[in-house]
């Protein structure tokens, strides 16, 4: 993978964490339970990630 790709990984991880924090309220206020409709926002968007690296595998 180059730089281009593990930039891109953190970014998403950082994205999830930040949507995660948001929706459940953890560190800020009363914490709520994640909701169903986020919990596949994460998947797709995990899953969309990792389809583009993996078609764009021999690329480098």
């Amino acid at each position: 993978m180059n730089k281009n790709k593990w930039i891109a990984v953190f970014v998403c991880l950082v994205l999830t964490a930040a949507a995660f924090i948001g929706s459940t309220g953890l560190f800020y206020t009363t914490y709520r339970p994640i909701r169903n409709y986020d919990i596949v926002a994460f998947v797709a968007s995990w899953v969309g990630l990792i389809y583009y690296l993996y078609r764009d595998r021999n690329r480098d």
